[in-house]
């Protein structure tokens, strides 16, 4: 047996597991997915100032954090009801696709949640033009 055969075999199992871990992966994002029209390039803000809450530099003020508690508990309260009913509705959009369905017969409910993941990127939006609201531009500079 020549050296090739186990390098051929090996290199052939590489290929296929690379192959095979972007869909696998793609698959799980799916599950995750956030409610948002915009993903992953908007900030995290009220996330970040969290992360840094009692920061001698941030150095957040007794009423800086209750405005953000109440900024957050809005926004994260919002993003939640929505998520549920996005879900809900892309799931039955899929189930219906997979079952054959006209795509004409889906329009409705697609319209509906291309409004709801609107909806969610615009309490997204107000909670960082709030949070930023909020913040110095000390503040502001630290966490960007």
């Amino acid at each position: 047996m020549s050296i090739k055969t186990p390098l051929t075999l090996m290199l052939g199992s590489l290929l296929l597991f690379s192959s095979v871990a972007p869909v696998t992966l793609s698959a799980n994002n799916a599950q995750k997915s956030k409610p948002f029209l915009i993903q992953g390039k908007l900030p995290h803000l009220t996330m970040m100032v969290k992360m840094m809450w009692d920061d001698a530099d941030l150095a957040l003020t007794k009423a800086q954090k209750q405005k953000l508690l109440k900024i957050r508990k809005e926004t994260i309260s919002g993003a939640q009801k929505l998520n549920k009913e996005i879900m809900a509705l892309e799931s039955k959009i899929v189930q219906a696709s997979n079952q054959g369905a006209n795509p004409a017969s889906l329009k409705k409910d697609v319209f509906k949640l291309a409004n709801l993941r609107a909806q969610a990127t615009m309490l997204h939006l107000k909670c960082i033009y709030n949070t930023r609201k909020v913040l110095t531009q000390d503040q502001l500079d630290i966490l960007e």
